[in-house]
């Protein structure tokens, strides 16, 4: 009997690392009877040939409407249907092989239940027995890991301040979420085979939650003959601070939902002005529904889920935002010499 392990995140806990160790390590795996599937878009632009993140074959396979998934958007596909017809050809071959296999998907969480379980009933159909696991950050470390995901990929919060020229305000809405509508959604659909382990204890292991997902949960042996691959997504917490100004004005989707041609990114990590946590105002904010959402998850699973890390940024003084405007405006400069 063959079997599929079945990785669902949830976001934010070392997803993108996971994909590209397995990824990076095909034929380690393959000798161990493991197939991690790289999946190809010939009509993106440019064409992505080694897509190792699941999750966008298969939203772009059983999404109720893909034309709004993100990544498409982004990755401006001209030609959708014949692409899904290619993922569905590709998901075909991958699951036909006599093999276990290791499909690793975050964005799968964000499936209606319905739409997932017709995935499942297609993998199980082709004899599988699948394993399903998510890692679980606790409320307040997600909050703090989220808060840099949206800012990086373009939108704005209200929720985070830039020093003296930007003040923390309440969000008008729910835009940082707890991890509890996908969390409910998977139960629904796999009931008690679903496996959901800490973020926290997953980092416990001597390779981090990679080491951990692939050890205690895909049963991968030899782990010294993997080459882990880190994703280095963090940004700074200047440079998260400065891009969440400039997404104020120009933020990555104009108001009709169409990317924004006017957006643009810094090229500066400001790696000095340290690692980025939401600060203690910023965290005040976020009081009552990180109350409610740690009552939640101690309800749903257990107190072990709620544990975090407590540290928090600096406020940005005058000095250091004036010094970001300064080491920004010499860096432009130098560029524009160079050119």
């Amino acid at each position: 009997m063959k079997t599929c392990f079945l990785h669902l995140g949830l976001h934010k806990t070392a997803s993108s690392s996971f994909q590209q160790t397995c990824a990076w390590n095909r034929k380690t795996l393959g000798k161990q009877g493991f197939h991690y599937p790289l999946f190809a878009c010939e009509y993106s632009r440019p064409k992505r040939l080694k897509i190792n993140n699941h999750s966008v074959p298969l939203r772009c396979l059983y999404d109720q409407n893909p034309k709004n998934y993100h990544i498409n958007k982004r990755w401006k596909i001209n030609r959708l249907d014949e692409a899904i017809r290619d993922y569905d050809a590709q998901l075909t071959e991958a699951l036909s092989r006599d093999a276990s296999i290791i499909l690793s998907g975050e964005g799968l969480s964000l499936l209606s239940g319905q739409a997932l379980s017709q995935l499942v009933e297609r993998i199980r159909a082709e004899g599988f027995v699948i394993c399903p696991l998510a890692l679980v950050r606790s409320p307040l470390d997600y909050a703090h890991s989220i808060a840099q995901q949206l800012i990086r990929g373009g939108q704005h919060l209200e929720l985070v301040g830039c020093g003296p020229l930007l003040v923390p305000q309440p969000m008008k809405r729910l835009t940082i979420p707890d991890g509890q509508r996908e969390l409910a959604m998977l139960r629904s659909v796999f009931g008690e085979d679903l496996q959901l382990v800490p973020f926290r204890r997953a980092c416990a292991h001597s390779h981090g939650p990679v080491g951990y997902l692939l050890e205690e949960f895909c049963s991968v042996s030899n782990l010294e003959l993997i080459k882990f691959q880190n994703s280095q997504e963090s940004k700074s917490n200047g440079w998260v601070r400065v891009q969440n100004l400039i997404n104020r004005r120009w933020p990555i989707f104009d108001p009709q939902k169409q990317l924004n041609p006017d957006h643009f990114r810094l090229q500066d990590d400001l790696a000095s002005t340290g690692k980025f946590r939401l600060t203690r105002t910023e965290v005040d904010l976020l009081k009552d529904q990180l109350a409610q959402s740690n009552q939640a998850m101690v309800d749903l699973l257990s107190e072990e889920f709620v544990l975090a890390d407590d540290s928090v940024s600096d406020e940005l003084t005058v000095a250091e935002v004036s010094q970001i405007i300064t080491d920004l405006a010499r860096s432009t400069l130098s560029s524009s010499a160079a050119s």
